[in-house]
């Protein structure tokens, strides 16, 4: 055997260099196959990796874009600043506070209503409501001198109605003069109130005050 391999080895090598070849050629395709599916693979891998990613990303940019702080006063258990979440209502925000108090006036707030960022939510505590609307009262009160006579720089837009040649748009004009200005300085000024000549302020003039 080793003889006849010795006289034919120079016939035996290119005879099996061709079938090596052959091989090769066979094989490769499945070869190349399962390293493209392979590539293939890692490629989807990393793009499903990188959509996660981006997904987390936008879970957390939404949760700060819809993350608000509103301040709860007045009575309620635990007054202060809250988180809140779009979609949330007053009655979530209050229950988040502790609720509210025995005292507290519930039918002045509006549990229903939808909360936005930088809201304050106050709960008037019972009788509240009525001592502002007796200051109030006592205030437009005050307005008016003893002698009668309408001040010009604190009557509510009512009282100023009651001046002879002085309509909405007027009053409305005085009321803005005076915010604008710091108030009227003298009966005078009054003048400066478009529609108003030195007729109608004959008129206006020994009705109305400025202290």
């Amino acid at each position: 055997m080793m003889d006849w391999l010795r006289k034919n080895k120079k016939f035996l090598i290119p005879v099996l260099g061709g079938m090596l070849l052959l091989l090769l050629f066979r094989f490769s395709p499945l070869l190349m196959q399962k390293n493209d599916q392979e590539d293939s693979f890692q490629q989807e891998d990393l793009f499903a990796a990188e959509e996660e990613m981006a997904e987390e990303d936008t879970i957390v940019e939404d949760n700060q874009a819809t993350l608000m702080l509103v301040d709860v006063k007045g009575a309620v258990k635990n007054p202060g600043v809250y988180e809140a979440s779009e979609g949330e209502r007053v009655n979530d925000i209050i229950n988040k506070a502790g609720g509210i108090l025995q005292n507290g006036e519930k039918n002045a707030v509006n549990f229903a209503m939808k909360v936005t960022d930088e809201m304050i939510i106050y709960v008037p505590y019972i009788g509240e409501e009525e001592e502002a609307a007796i200051d109030e009262a006592s205030n437009q009160a005050s307005l008016s001198s003893s002698e009668g006579l309408i001040n010009i720089n604190k009557a509510s837009e009512t009282e100023l109605l009651e001046l002879p040649g002085v309509g909405p748009s007027k009053a409305a004009a005085i009321i803005e003069y005076r915010e604008q200005n710091g108030g009227f300085s003298a009966k005078e000024d009054i003048k400066n109130i478009t529609g108003i000549g030195e007729k109608t302020y004959e008129k206006l003039e020994p009705l109305i005050s400025i202290n």
